[in-house]
């Protein structure tokens, strides 16, 4: 698991063992009123280029406000 924050989001990814990217994830956590799509965009593709993620189609999930504790 790799946690960090990009723009002023905290991000977990949860990279699986079998080494196929459709059983990896990646959590979103918003702390404001809503997240823009375009801003879900660029966190993929940071996560992308910086060879966390093998494919921008990794499945993603927003989690709410406070919901990682």
């Amino acid at each position: 698991m790799f946690e960090l924050w990009i723009n002023k989001y905290k991000i977990k990814v949860f990279i699986c063992n079998d080494g196929n990217w459709r059983h990896d994830n990646i959590f979103i956590y918003n702390n404001t009123k809503c997240i823009a799509e375009k801003e879900i965009e660029t966190i993929i593709e940071y996560l992308f280029n910086e060879a966390f993620i093998k494919d921008r189609r990794t499945p993603y999930h927003i989690a709410e406000r406070n919901s990682d504790k």
